[in-house]
């Protein structure tokens, strides 16, 4: 009865190990995962990208995209953007929001995978 209650014992834990390791097995070879956008015909591409100075000199309102500042990747309404507050300031200054990206360009890391050509860059 002891030997049933033994293997019983160290088949659920197996179990339980081999539940824990999944995450980490569906993760790709290279550590990092990617989100992809379906279109609706079943195949994951990125979602577009936009010039950045075009669309903040578009008028606000809702016929204006919303985009990630970092690698102008169009935004749905269920995006959203990594960023951090910076702690209340002593002086009478703005506390001021570090924007560092989407999910799209955005590594676990916190790196930036796609980096923008010198052309795209503003002065």
């Amino acid at each position: 009865m002891l030997t049933l209650v033994a293997v019983a014992g160290l088949c659920l834990a197996v179990i339980v190990f081999l539940n824990m390791l999944s995450p980490s097995a569906l993760q790709p070879a290279g550590g990092t995962m990617r989100k992809r956008k379906s279109n609706g015909n079943g195949d994951g591409e990125d979602p577009p990208r936009l010039d950045a100075k075009k669309v903040l000199n578009m008028a606000p309102g809702p016929q204006r995209p919303r985009i990630c500042p970092v690698c102008g990747t169009l935004l749905s309404q269920t995006d959203y953007l990594y960023a951090a507050l910076e702690p209340e300031p002593k002086t009478e200054r703005k506390r001021q929001a570090h924007i560092y990206g989407c999910a799209y360009c955005l590594d676990q890391d916190g790196v930036v995978r796609k980096k923008k050509s010198i052309a795209e860059i503003e002065p």
